[in-house]
């Protein structure tokens, strides 16, 4: 019982910034809405592509730890939502 009690607050500390970061929310997301979008098929393409590299670029920011890969993933993120209508 003390094991756990002293595990729960660690798992909560360790995965706490990936948790508060918007991007590990919204990219599912913005893959969803992309798929439903009536976008011709061409920009759907190249919206994905878009999606595909700013989220490898936000996951790579979050093994790293580098804040300055997130915000470019979420500049990303924000330029494709704008392109989906938001």
């Amino acid at each position: 019982m003390r094991l756990l009690l002293i595990a729960i607050p660690c798992m909560l500390v360790v995965s706490g910034p990936a948790l508060a970061c918007r991007g590990t929310a919204e990219y599912p997301q913005a893959f969803q809405r992309l798929e439903k979008s009536t976008l011709s098929p061409e920009k759907r393409s190249e919206l994905k592509q878009r999606l595909d590299k700013g989220q490898a670029i936000h996951d790579q920011g979050h093994r790293d730890d580098n804040k300055e890969k997130r915000r470019e993933s979420l500049r990303i993120l924000d330029a494709v939502t704008t392109e989906l209508g938001k």
